[in-house]
C-alpha cells in the first residue's frame, strides 16, 4: 500500500493502537474504503503485524531495535520485554546490567510504532489516537497520556480505552445485520477464557450499547491448552452453556489460544445458526473506528456506549443568554468519566445560585442540583465572573469547582475556590473550602 494513493496532502490521521501483554498492533482509518488498515514492520518482503511489545537496546550507542529474530541474532543488545507490566510498576527498572526509566522506554516504543505511519503518510499528523489496553488502570492511562503529551499529542487528541470499549466500537461499526441481535466475544490467552456479551438496545434513540463480561478461566485455563487436554470439547461445552437461551447470532473470537489447530473444527461447530469470525486485530481496528467516531460527531449520535468506565448521565448547567434560557451540556453520557474536565465562565445576573442538572439516560430521570453562591464577595450586579469546572472522582461522583475571577480591574478576584461533590446515584455530599 505504498505510493501516492496514500499521500494526500493535508490529511490528518485517525489511528488505533492495541497494546497487549506480548504484542502491539497499529492501524489507520482509510477514508476511501471506510475501514481500518493494519500497519506492520518490514521483514524481507513480508510484514509483521503482531509487533512484539519489546525492544532491543545497545546502551553504548543508544540504538533501539525491534525485537525480531533477525535483530536478536545480531547480538550485543539488551532485551527489554514485558513493557506493559512495567508501565504499572516502578518508575525505573533493571534490564541486564542497566537501569532504565519506564517512561523513556515507553516513549521510545511509541515513537518507533507511530513512525511506521510515515512510510504511507510522510507529511500528515495524527488527528485522533485511540490506544487500547487489556485493563484500563489509572497508572497505565496516566503513563500513556504523559508519553503522548511529550510526543506532541495532547489529551484532546488521544484517548486510552480498555479492550471492552474497543470491542463495542468494532461490533457496531460492522454491517447492521451483524448486531441485529446480541454479539459475543470469546478471548483466549494466558489469562484463560473470557466471554463478553454485547447488547444494543434499539428501544431508545440513540441506541444504548452495553456489555457484560464473564471470566471463564476457572473452567478453561490456558494451561489446559498446554497440557493437551480435550480443549475442543471443553470449549464447545463451555460456549454452548454460555450461549444457551441467548439470542447471539454473531460471534468473534480472538487471542493466541484460538490460533491452534483445534479451534478450526470447534468454531465450525459453533457456526450452527451463527456467524463466527476469528482474527487477532479486532482491538486495533476497534480503536480505529473509535478514533473516527470521536472525531466525526455525527458518528456518535446513533449510539451511546456504556460500561463501568463510562458516564451514564448528561451533565448540564442552566444559563441565560440572548434573552433565552439554555442548558449547556458539560459532559455527555457514554464518555469516559476519568477523561472529563470541562469548564464554563458565567456572570450571575441578580442570582445567588447556579443549577447543575443530571439526566440519566438509563432511568430517564432528571435531577436538578441547586448550588448556592453565598459566601463569595458581595459585588454590584454583573460584576463577578465565575469559572464553573466539572470533573469526576468516580463514575457517580461529580466534582463541581467554582472559582471567583472578579471582573477585571473593576472588581479584583478574591481567588476563592468553592467545591461541591454531587452524587449522581444518591443524596449530595457537600464540601466547601
Amino acid at each position: 500500500m505504498k505510493g501516492a494513493a496514500y499521500m494526500e496532502m493535508g490529511r490528518q490521521l485517525l489511528v488505533g493502537v492495541d497494546l497487549g501483554r506480548d504484542f502491539a498492533q497499529i492501524s489507520y482509518y482509510d477514508k476511501k474504503i471506510y475501514e481500518p488498515v493494519p500497519v506492520g514492520i518490514p521483514e524481507g518482503e513480508d510484514r509483521i503485524y503482531e509487533i512484539p511489545f519489546a525492544l532491543l537496546v545497545n546502551p553504548n550507542t543508544n540504538e533501539w531495535l525491534w525485537k525480531t529474530k533477525k535483530n536478536i541474532e545480531l547480538g550485543g543488545y539488551t532485551l527489554i520485554d514485558n513493557i506493559l507490566d512495567k508501565i504499572s510498576g516502578e518508575e525505573k527498572f533493571q534490564a541486564g546490567s542497566y537501569i532504565f526509566r519506564t517512561k523513556d522506554v515507553v516513549k521510545k516504543f511509541m515513537i518507533k510504532l507511530l513512525s511506521l505511519l510515515k512510510e504511507y503518510f510522510p507529511n500528515e499528523t495524527i488527528l485522533k489516537l485511540v490506544i487500547t489496553v487489556p485493563k484500563r488502570e489509572p497508572a497505565v492511562v496516566d503513563m500513556l497520556k504523559s508519553v503522548g503529551v511529550s510526543l506532541g499529542i495532547e489529551n484532546d487528541r488521544m484517548v486510552v480505552f480498555g479492550r471492552k470499549q474497543s470491542y463495542m466500537y468494532y461490533a457496531v461499526s460492522q454491517s447492521k445485520e451483524l448486531w441485529a441481535n446480541n454479539v459475543g466475544l470469546f478471548e483466549y490467552d494466558e489469562d484463560g477464557l473470557k466471554y463478553t456479551n454485547l447488547t444494543v438496545d434499539k428501544r431508545t434513540l440513540p441506541y444504548i450499547v452495553g456489555t457484560d463480561t464473564q471470566d471463564l478461566s476457572h473452567i478453561m485455563s490456558y494451561e489446559a491448552l498446554e497440557e493437551n487436554q480435550d480443549i475442543e470439547y471443553m470449549f464447545l461445552n463451555t460456549a454452548n452453556t454460555i450461549l444457551h437461551k441467548k439470542m447471539v447470532t454473531t460471534i468473534y473470537v480472538t487471542g493466541k489460544g484460538f490460533e491452534k489447530a483445534w479451534a478450526t473444527e470447534a468454531l465450525r461447530k459453533l457456526c450452527n445458526g451463527r456467524r463466527v469470525f476469528r482474527g487477532q486485530n479486532l482491538f486495533t481496528k476497534g480503536a480505529c473506528y473509535a478514533a473516527r467516531a470521536l472525531t466525526e460527531e455525527e458518528k456518535l449520535k446513533e449510539f451511546i456506549f456504556l460500561d463501568d468506565d463510562m458516564l451514564t448521565s448528561d451533565i448540564s448547567i442552566t444559563t441565560y443568554h440572548d434573552a433565552k434560557i439554555h442548558d449547556v451540556v458539560l459532559a455527555r453520557a457514554g464518555t469516559l468519566w476519568s477523561d472529563i474536565d470541562a469548564s464554563i465562565d458565567i456572570i450571575p445576573d441578580n442570582e445567588d445560585e447556579i443549577q447543575i442538572t443530571d439526566r440519566n439516560i438509563l432511568s430517564r430521570e432528571t435531577r436538578a442540583h441547586i448550588l448556592s453562591l453565598s459566601g463569595f464577595a458581595a459585588r454590584e450586579n454583573k460584576m463577578t465572573r465565575f469559572t464553573v469546572r466539572i470533573r469526576f472522582a468516580d463514575r457517580n461522583t461529580c466534582i463541581v469547582t467554582l472559582k471567583d475571577n472578579g471582573f477585571g480591574e473593576f472588581s479584583p478576584s478574591t481567588n476563592r475556590i468553592w467545591e461541591r461533590y454531587i452524587k449522581l446515584d444518591a443524596q449530595d455530599n457537600a464540601k466547601q473550602g
